[in-house]
């Protein structure tokens, strides 16, 4: 099968994309396929079929995603894999493009990652149909903003710690944990460099876990024990920052339940393919579902793979499984 990989592209998880392009790319080429791997903001000419991609590949520079897509080779391609994380790449304008192309692709539809990306939205479905959630408001800055006010809303709603994050970001980019009220103007304007929205969301401490749903199935839960307090970008990217256990040490009772909640919310958002539910477990055993991610990673520390060796699915077979469920979605 000839398949385009892209990767890259210009949100704030440009190198965590980089690196699960390569990652699906190197495994397509040893399961046989034709691979053509794109970084989405580079010249056509730079291109590559050749495994690996070196440093030297990586540059900046803007090219239209549509120039690179209605390439006489790549409109020839059986698929379309891409590995962009973040911003266009996982918001669904990137999906409703290859939809009005019509390439067949990985992952959600460009209505489900559009929904999934928006934390606000997200919290809203939770809500009316009762998937657990912790507790939340939010604040879109117009004109300005008018911090003492803001101040005093939060306190007047939460205790400390609480989380305040981007509306509409991933790998935890821009989210700060806040210990006390002198510390909400600088994590209200982190959240702002990426986002004109920004969550205030209720701190659930306890266990760290997610859930990798492929097709209709929850894959095995997976637990994350951090070196950092919370399971930040320097946590989840790097190799010896974290220690996972597959499956997660839970009552059979409630890994069924989670499991069963995530696949519904999975279908709440209008999600489609294969996607992860991450979730917190608090101290007396009750699960808040947070978000879920449309493109999960595909890195050496990603957690969909821990997830399908623990049901006996290598990753080239955990990619041949998101190529089918393409296929059959995106007809």
């Amino acid at each position: 099968m000839k398949i385009v990989v892209l990767m890259g592209g210009t949100s704030s998880e440009r190198e965590v994309s980089l690196s699960s392009g390569r990652n699906i790319a190197a495994a397509l080429d040893r399961s046989g396929h034709e691979v053509i791997l794109l970084d989405t903001v580079l010249p056509m000419e730079q291109r590559q079929k050749a495994l690996p991609v070196t440093e030297n590949h990586v540059r900046s520079g803007d090219v239209n995603l549509v120039y690179l897509l209605t390439d006489r080779e790549v409109q020839t391609a059986d698929f379309i894999f891409s590995a962009l994380h973040g911003g266009s790449g996982e918001n669904g304008v990137v999906q409703g493009l290859l939809q009005t192309l019509g390439f067949r692709f990985n992952g959600s539809s460009a209505e489900g990652c559009a929904i999934a990306m928006d934390k606000v939205i997200t919290k809203m479905i939770f809500e009316k149909n009762d998937i657990p959630t912790p507790q939340w408001m939010y604040f879109e800055r117009k004109n300005g903003l008018d911090y003492s006010a803001i101040e005093t809303a939060i306190e007047r709603n939460f205790s400390f710690p609480l989380v305040i994050k981007p509306g509409h970001e991933g790998s935890t980019v821009g989210l700060t944990i806040v210990e006390k009220r002198e510390q909400i103007q600088p994590a209200i304007d982190e959240a702002l460099k990426y986002n004109s929205v920004f969550l205030v969301e209720e701190y659930i401490a306890g266990r760290e876990l997610t859930v990798a749903i492929l097709g209709e199935q929850a894959l095995p839960i997976v637990e994350i024990r951090p070196r950092h307090g919370i399971y930040d970008y320097e946590c989840k990217y790097t190799s010896g920052m974290s220690e996972y256990r597959v499956p997660a040490e839970l009552d059979a009772r409630l890994a069924a339940e989670i499991q069963e909640q995530s696949v519904r919310a999975f279908h709440l958002l209008r999600c489609g393919g294969y996607g992860r539910m991450d979730l917190r477990l608090s101290s007396d055993h009750q699960p808040f579902f947070l978000e879920m991610n449309t493109l999960p990673g595909m890195t050496a520390t990603s957690l969909v793979p821990k997830a399908a060796r623990a049901v006996g699915l290598s990753f080239e077979e955990l990619l041949e499984e998101i190529i089918q469920l393409g296929l059959r979605d995106h007809e």
